[in-house]
Order: C-alpha cells, then sequence, then structure tokens
C-alpha cells in the first residue's frame, strides 16, 4: 500500500487510521517509519444549553488555570 502526505504533512488512510487514535511514530536507522498505536483519544460530549441569546455550549464557567493545564497536557503528550 502507498500512501502520501499532504502539504499541511498529514498521512490518512481510513483503512488504517481511525479516527481520533493516537499513534507514536519512530524513524528507523534505514529510513522506515514504525507506528505504533497507544489508544483512543476520547472527546468530550458537550450538550447545548438554550439561552435568551440563542445557545451556550457549556453549561458551566471554566477556570483558566485549569484549561491552560489541560492544554498544557494535551501538547505535552503529542
Amino acid at each position: 500500500m502507498k500512501l502520501t502526505v499532504d502539504e499541511k504533512g498529514r498521512l490518512t488512510c481510513l483503512e488504517l487510521f481511525s479516527p481520533n487514535a493516537i499513534f507514536d511514530a519512530e524513524k528507523q536507522p534505514d529510513g522506515s517509519v514504525r507506528l505504533t498505536r497507544l489508544g483512543r483519544k476520547k472527546l468530550p460530549v458537550i450538550k447545548p444549553v438554550r439561552t435568551a441569546g440563542g445557545f451556550m455550549m457549556l453549561p458551566l464557567k471554566l477556570d483558566r488555570q485549569l484549561v491552560a493545564a489541560a492544554i498544557r497536557a494535551d501538547r505535552d503528550a503529542r
């Protein structure tokens, strides 16, 4: 199977890579790349809440420090 990377560096193949799957990539000495499947990222389910002005997607107030910590942890995991 031959795969091609797009201009943004993305490699897609629905047969091999399911959506939201997480892989570890290692470059081998012979120039090949080894992908190891680590798991699947769980996405949160958010229910919209109707307000006077329309809909609000988050029914709770966010703490800036918790959001920053979550983003930092996600970036470090990549």
